[in-house]
């Protein structure tokens, strides 16, 4: 896995983390996943994500808007903000791309694509620990939260977040990487070990709910192949439009797994997923690469 070398962003405002914020998240059991949160700034984003760090030109980006029915003037007022707040970069010539601290966390959720090989063997008594700060502003603890629980980890009743440490990137990449995403500075993670096997059984059978993660694998796995069936058959503006919110989905829910050891969930529909992800991402590659031209270099599976 590419070494995250990121220490020099930890300064990076929330709306680097838009991925997260405006993207599906897991629902219980019985329900599916909800339905994403499409605006001007979201769709600017995802576009530049998806041309891989190029220039893109502001007649594609309003483009790609229409097709969700957003006027021209609402996408240049979006550009402006994301240029303005420093999330996006312009060439002068009417030309955009991720800035480079945005692009950093784009190289993040294209670890999708490595599948099972972003973890490592586990040995049941290594977990990973993360101690939130007392007394914290609401906003800064909210965010530290949601960064925990993108990551996998997961509360116990003592407060502590836990997760098991089977992630292949060393401790203090990963603090690193946290910190960029949202967890407070003051915030300790470190290994753990020793603990109580009575603890350690709790946190195993209540802190994640595997039977939500099989059922939303699978619904998505339906929904992904029935897409995929009709895409070609569809006129053009809906297979654009199918295809940007279907392979979104998919891969949030990827990039956000757990990625709980086989002692924990052994499931075979994760990779079953990422395999029919990538699929999709091949017969929708053409459709989008005459929509946005050939000197766009374009992959939905950039998301």
């Amino acid at each position: 896995m590419k070494s995250i070398a990121i220490t020099r962003y930890k300064n990076l405002h929330i709306l680097h983390f838009i991925v997260i914020l405006l993207t599906p998240i897991l629902t219980r059991a019985g329900q599916m996943l909800r339905k994403r949160q499409i605006t001007p700034k979201s769709i600017i984003l995802d576009v530049l994500r998806l041309t891989r760090g190029g220039y893109c030109q502001s007649a594609k980006l309003i483009a790609v808007g229409e097709l969700f029915d957003f006027k021209a003037s609402t996408m240049r007022v979006a550009l402006t903000r994301l240029l303005t707040s420093g999330k996006i970069e312009a060439d002068g010539n009417s030309g955009y791309r991720m800035s480079a601290n945005t692009d950093l966390f784009s190289d993040y959720i294209e670890q999708w694509k490595l599948g099972d090989l972003r973890r490592g063997e586990w040995q049941k008594d290594d977990w990973l620990m993360t101690l939130l700060p007392s007394n914290p502003d609401r906003a800064i603890r909210t965010l530290s939260q949601t960064t925990l629980q993108f990551f996998g980890f997961r509360k116990a009743l003592n407060k502590a977040w836990v997760r098991p440490n089977n992630l292949l990137p060393a401790l203090n990449e990963l603090r690193a990487l946290y910190q960029l995403v949202g967890l407070e500075q003051e915030a300790l993670l470190f290994k753990a070990a020793d603990i109580p096997y009575p603890e350690q059984f709790i946190w195993e059978s209540t802190l994640w709910n595997t039977e939500d993660l099989q059922f939303t694998y699978e619904q998505q796995l339906v929904k992904l192949t029935k897409s995929k069936a009709r895409l070609n058959n569809l006129e053009t503006r809906d297979a654009l439009r199918e295809s940007f919110m279907i392979g979104g989905e998919t891969i949030n829910l990827l990039v956000k797994d757990p990625l709980l050891p086989d002692e924990m969930f052994c499931t075979p529909k994760r990779e079953e997923l990422r395999h029919a992800m990538c699929d999709y991402d091949a017969s929708a590659h053409n459709i989008w690469t005459q929509f946005m031209g050939e000197s766009t270099v374009f992959s939905v599976s950039q998301q």
